[in-house]
């Protein structure tokens, strides 16, 4: 038998305890701007996965306390949230049900621009890709188009369009200050915002990105495999979502580092994060919460108490005297 000590298993009680304090991290508060319909699939899909993604594998164990913003809103109080998402430009699935789909419509983001530049942090990241859209949709280059949806509960769907989106959201809010993501901001009638005269990303961005054609050859180099944004992913998984990436941005932009690779376009980036924390690790391959009773703190202060009154005779306690010497 092992020689027990009360301070051996309150460390390992405590342990668990901070586990579980882990595990159920604060949620993180998204604001998610969006043009599209109030009962269309887009956002009720979104509304699924904000529910959901603290289950998801690779992630932070963070859920996200979702609220929508749209070209009709109030201007929201950018400081209190963690991190902005932008809806892509690519309006499937955004028209109620049985109705057109919406037109892309960012007058919110642009009307706001010192607003959200005020409440800006430091990190913000980029994506020729609509993966909002696909990840609902349970797109991944190692299956069949949609063999995966809905992608929401399926974690065999998340290197792909899922790992991709749902990756850059908690790296972004896990920063200081409002995070930023923008996925791809085109390409229907009404998008395009980028470089919009009221854009906040245009002088970052002016010069910077291309439009000509789409990237289904993604790379993750090796440089960046290990970068939480890349967590779980492969450049297999994020290939060809019909189609997958649809804007390159130039590799050296100022302040920028290249996330994922264009094998179509050397030279580019397909999704581009700020310099500064674009290649913060994750601490361990999963981060899958754990469901610890919230009394677990109070279990262990007595267990520690009731061991403390405990001793055992010392040949029971270690009979042959080699786990735990003595000194």
């Amino acid at each position: 038998m092992i020689k027990l000590h009360c301070s051996i298993i309150c460390a390992v009680l405590a342990a668990s305890a901070g586990m579980a304090s882990s595990a159920q991290a604060a949620a993180l508060n998204v604001l998610w701007y969006t043009y599209a319909d109030p009962s269309s699939e887009y956002r009720t899909s979104i509304g699924l996965l904000a529910g959901t993604v603290q289950t998801l594998p690779y992630g932070t164990g963070q859920g996200w306390n979702l609220t929508y913003f749209d070209p009709g809103s109030a201007t929201p109080d950018f400081s209190t949230y963690d991190v902005l998402v932008i809806e892509s430009g690519e309006a499937f699935r955004t028209g109620a049900p049985g109705a057109a789909l919406a037109t892309p419509n960012y007058t919110g983001i642009l009307s706001n621009q010192a607003q959200i530049a005020a409440a800006r942090g430091d990190r913000t990241f980029i994506t020729g890709s609509d993966a909002d859209f696909h990840a609902v949709r349970g797109n991944t280059g190692n299956t069949a188009l949609h063999t995966c949806a809905p992608a929401i509960t399926a974690p065999a769907c998340w290197d792909g369009a899922l790992g991709h989106a749902v990756n850059a959201i908690n790296w972004a809010a896990n920063g200081n200050g409002l995070g930023i993501v923008s996925f791809l901001d085109g390409e229907f009638d009404g998008s395009y915002w980028w470089m919009n005269q009221d854009s906040f990303l245009r002088a970052e961005l002016s010069g910077q990105v291309s439009y000509s054609g789409n990237d289904d050859k993604p790379t993750i180099e090796a440089s960046a495999a290990a970068f939480a944004l890349n967590a779980g992913l492969s450049s297999q998984g994020l290939s060809d979502w019909n189609h997958s990436f649809h804007a390159f941005f130039n590799d050296s932009i100022p302040g920028y580092t290249g996330i994922v690779g264009s094998g179509a376009h050397p030279g580019f980036a397909l999704a581009i994060a700020t310099s500064a924390d674009a290649a913060v690790q994750l601490a361990q391959p999963l981060a899958v919460p754990i469901e610890v009773p919230a009394t677990l703190p109070l279990l262990a202060l007595g267990l520690c108490l009731l061991v403390g009154q405990i001793r055992l005779p010392a040949a029971a306690r270690d009979p042959i005297g080699t786990l735990f010497p003595s000194k």
